[in-house]
């Protein structure tokens, strides 16, 4: 019996890894989709974040979310800006760096309420606080560079119909999960 059991934590030990695995490429792929528009690119790195969070829950999610930054933070090319290692923490997308794995959290823990899958709206309203949470964050980091007024307006305001539309993808994404899960 006590086999069986060790059987079924290393099993699930291995899944786990996966899907953390899975969700660190699916993080490094959408940070490859970035488009230079001011100091801070456009990419789909908070649609990721936001829709890992809700895939894995609020531990794994954020455990995910962090192995990914710890590359980056190693000096691995995988963040969408030419900047890695200790200087990623330096630039001016730190801030969006550094709220990831919170935004990862506040998308497992809505998730973990019921907030996602079927739930169309509550699934919406989790992925864009996500999203638009590392925007916030990001803003603010870069404002004690560029200043309140310039930050929001390269930092925040051309990313707000962006996390809006990432949203609906995420949500999207996770309609599409809920629904093939239960075949």
């Amino acid at each position: 019996m006590k086999v069986l059991a060790q059987n079924r934590t290393r099993a699930f030990d291995k899944k786990a890894v996966v899907k953390c695995a899975a969700a660190v490429a699916l993080l490094i792929a959408a940070s490859k989709v970035s488009f230079a528009i001011g100091p801070v690119p456009l990419t789909m790195q908070t649609f990721a974040v936001a829709v890992v969070g809700a895939w894995l829950g609020t531990r794994q999610g954020v455990a995910a979310v962090v192995a990914y930054l710890a590359l980056g933070f190693a000096g691995l090319p995988v963040f969408a800006t030419p900047l890695c290692g200790p200087a990623a923490l330096m630039g001016p997308t730190a801030g969006y760096l550094v709220s990831f794995p919170m935004a990862a959290a506040i998308s497992g823990l809505l998730a973990e309420r019921g907030w996602t899958g079927k739930r169309i709206f509550a699934s919406f309203i989790n992925q864009y606080a996500s999203n638009i949470f590392v925007v916030f964050f990001g803003t603010i980091w870069l404002s004690a560079t560029l200043g309140v007024e310039k930050a929001v307006m390269v930092g925040f305001v051309p990313f707000v119909i962006g996390a809006l539309l990432k949203a609906i993808l995420g949500t999207a994404v996770l309609y599409a999960k809920a629904l093939s899960s239960r075949k």
